[in-house]
C-alpha cells in the first residue's frame, strides 16, 4: 500500500466531484460505452478522495499532503526534506 499523497482540500474536491459525476452519469436515459467510463472515473474518484492516495500521483511522485512539513509527517509516511 502507498503512502497518503493527496491534501485534504485535494480529498474534498475529488470526492465531491466523483459524487457529482456519478449522479450525472445515473440521471442519463441510456447507459452505454460513455456512461461506464465516467462512472469507472467517478467511482476512482472517489476512492482518491476517501483514502488519500492517488497511484498515478504516486508513479508521478507528486504529493499535496504537505509531506515537507514536520507535523505531516505521521500521517503520509515520509521523511521531511
Amino acid at each position: 500500500m502507498i503512502a497518503k499523497n493527496l491534501g485534504n482540500a485535494e480529498r474534498i474536491v475529488r470526492l465531491l466531484l466523483g459524487v457529482l459525476v456519478a449522479v450525472i452519469t445515473a440521471m442519463q436515459p441510456q447507459f452505454g460505452a460513455f456512461e461506464g467510463l465516467t462512472s469507472v472515473i467517478a467511482l476512482f474518484l472517489i476512492l482518491n478522495g476517501i483514502f488519500g492516495r492517488c497511484y498515478l500521483w504516486h508513479m508521478l511522485e507528486i504529493t499535496s499532503c504537505g509531506c515537507s512539513e514536520a507535523p505531516q509527517e505521521r500521517f503520509c509516511g515520509k521523511r521531511a526534506a
